[in-house]
């Protein structure tokens, strides 16, 4: 099992699942840093997890123009209505701040320690990425939280 540490012969969760498609070819480092990404495990995982994040969001946004087009006056929504869109509101609010969390570790390479000019950079990249990725978890409970709550409104 893969630890996100170097290992022998220079395998990890960042090494490119193809070989010699490192997307280093071409393009700004940001650009280079997320076709690399998109290369590896973790990337592709987080690749995966942003397909269904965007299928959820598509989703919200229908329910929530729906009830819009339905009551186009404030006044003529009931409290269950309300609460739909209140909830709906908040989950699209959610989903936007984890489209930027994964973007944010996305354009973020942990490269190997010798390839870092100064000491101490690759942990503080690690770091970094660890808190962005508790971050995305507590925004993808609280997009669950919501979602599951919407199921449970009857009118």
């Amino acid at each position: 099992m893969s630890t996100g540490v170097d290992v022998a012969g220079g395998v990890d969760e960042t090494t490119p699942l193809i070989q010699g498609r490192s997307g280093t070819e071409g393009g700004s480092e940001v650009i280079q840093n997320l076709k690399r990404n998109t290369q590896t495990y973790k990337g592709q995982k987080t690749l995966h997890e942003t397909v269904q994040n965007t299928a959820l969001f598509g989703t919200n946004v229908a329910q929530l123009v729906a009830l819009l087009i339905e009551n186009p006056e404030v006044s003529s929504l009931t409290t269950m209505q309300v609460a739909r869109i209140a909830l709906l509101g908040a989950s699209i609010l959610f989903q936007l701040v984890i489209y930027i969390l994964l973007l944010l570790q996305g354009k973020t390479v942990v490269k190997k320690e010798h390839e870092y000019a100064r000491p101490g950079q690759r942990q503080e990249d690690k770091q970094r990425l660890m808190t962005e990725n508790k971050a995305a978890i507590v925004f993808s409970v609280l997009v669950m939280a919501a979602n599951f709550a919407l199921t449970q409104l009857n009118e």
